[in-house]
């Protein structure tokens, strides 16, 4: 739609019309917070992505053109592209849009890749958007949360969930018809175990991926097929109950029963409680109580 009105319109540099902001950065991947203020009545302003990006687009609605094809992202959507890959946007909803992207290096889309049964394939995309689906609009919302958070541990299984739903868009039978062997969700149900007696010590994707002898992301497809979510939102879930339990029984202070349910910063724990029970842990105490 803006595409035919725009199409003759002034390109603008994106630098004078956007800005964006390192949230994370790892060894293998950033996590940057991408601000639009262009409107529907503003020109096409262009840019080229710096790597392989898979960005969820959290506010607003903008049409995109690129080497991938072209289409309008919404709220919802999941925007992908090359390295080095230029692209032209236009803008459809007043006040402007936001995206929060992951920024990969070639090396760790490959190591997805392979978990995947799709290595030697090559590390381009080859689809531009991926359209709002309950898949995608639930990682745009998970990324919204976490962007800007300082647990490491959530971003690592947001940004490898990002890969993989970009990677298996352009490989689209890579993962189909895979099952868990009694062997994987053993060792699945192990690890959920483990977690339940050690939560209130670290319980990294890493560390438990290493115990259970798989890589990363097989780990977290695995864990999150047989126990119905990640090994991170597994832990917080396990140590927001825990946490819950001592509030009404103890009269302990919250700070201490954050500490001894693993939660290392009380401000997090304080976060992470009103996310999980939509109300603070001394309100909560004093409901229960009352």
């Amino acid at each position: 739609m803006g595409k035919i009105a725009r199409a003759a319109s002034k390109v603008l540099p994106a630098s004078d019309a956007s800005c964006s902001r390192v949230l994370a950065a790892c060894d293998d991947y950033r996590v940057v917070d991408l601000i639009c203020g262009l409107g529907p009545h503003d020109p096409i302003n262009e840019n080229e992505f710096p790597t392989y990006r898979v960005a969820a687009v959290v506010r607003g609605c903008f049409g995109i053109r690129s080497g991938l094809g072209e289409g309008v992202a919404a709220a919802g959507s999941l925007v992908v592209g090359n390295a080095c890959g230029g692209y032209a946007c236009w803008h459809c909803t007043p006040g402007g849009d936001r995206c929060v992207g992951f920024d990969f290096d070639a090396g760790f889309l490959e190591g997805v890749r392979e978990d995947l049964g799709a290595g030697g394939l090559g590390e381009r995309f080859r689809r531009g958007i991926l359209p709002p689906s309950l898949r995608s609009a639930a990682m745009a919302s998970v990324v919204e949360v976490l962007a800007g958070s300082a647990d490491s541990e959530a971003l690592r299984e947001a940004a490898l969930e990002m890969a993989v739903a970009a990677l298996t868009a352009t490989h689209a039978t890579a993962d189909a018809g895979r099952r868990t062997s009694p062997k994987d969700e053993r060792k699945a149900l192990l690890a959920a175990r483990y977690i339940e007696a050690n939560f209130d010590q670290p319980c990294t994707l890493a560390m438990l991926a290493t115990d259970a002898g798989m890589s990363a992301y097989h780990f977290l497809r695995v864990f999150r097929r047989v126990i119905g979510q990640t090994p991170h939102r597994y832990v917080l879930a396990t140590r927001l109950r825990n946490a819950a339990q001592q509030l009404i029984a103890t009269r302990e202070r919250i700070i201490d029963i954050a500490t001894s349910s693993g939660f290392g910063d009380v401000s997090n724990f304080n976060a992470a409680f009103a996310r999980a029970f939509a109300t603070s842990p001394s309100a909560f105490r004093a409901a229960r109580r009352a």
